[in-house]
């Protein structure tokens, strides 16, 4: 009856994790959902000064982000 419970046990495991990885698998499979470069995409508004911050605010299923100036405090 061990062998049986544990074997049982084992196969849904196996069949979770295959599931798990097909549903995964379909996402990269779809046309046109290609992953975004790894880049700043937050655009800076009318501006090319350099001299600007990402600020990210996190709450429970928020993220926020800020493009902030730097201020020089000489």
């Amino acid at each position: 009856m061990t062998l049986w419970f544990h074997s049982t046990i084992l196969a849904n495991s196996l069949a979770a994790c295959v599931a798990v990885g097909f549903a995964s698998a379909s996402i990269y499979t779809e046309v046109g959902t290609e992953a975004a470069a790894k880049t700043d995409r937050l655009p800076l508004s009318g501006t090319t000064d350099k001299n600007f911050v990402t600020v990210e605010i996190r709450e429970d299923g928020l993220s926020v982000l800020n493009r902030m100036p730097i201020i020089e405090t000489n």
